[in-house]
């Protein structure tokens, strides 16, 4: 089974060592369910653990969405964060020029 995430989501702080390890172990447990499913999950679960989120989690959790080879996954993490009510204005405003039309829409929709 190939890796469930990729190094920036290490790097951007919403897996660890333990945390993939555990999603990994879900993965197989599960193995009809697609990877996108498990970083979904581990995503969700680190934004709640967190919440409110600091700008600077806004910031690397949305450069983790564009980095996201799957594109459906990443556009619905950079839509999350820009629905955070702590999103930075700077960031938002970044995001109304993506190329990706839903993201552009959810940093005008705030």
């Amino acid at each position: 089974m190939p890796a469930l995430f990729s190094r920036a989501w290490f790097a951007s702080g919403v897996v660890t060592d333990e945390s993939a390890a555990d999603f990994a172990r879900f993965a197989a447990a599960h193995p009809e369910r697609p990877a996108r499913h498990w970083r979904w999950a581990a995503f969700r679960d680190w934004c709640e653990e967190r919440e409110p989120l600091t700008p600077d989690e806004c910031r690397a959790i949305y450069e983790l969405g564009e980095a996201e080879p799957d594109t459906n996954l990443g556009t619905a993490i950079m839509c999350r964060t820009l629905y955070e009510r702590t999103c930075p204005t700077d960031l938002r405003e970044a995001a109304k020029r993506s190329d990706r039309a839903v993201v552009a829409h959810a940093a005008r929709a705030r």
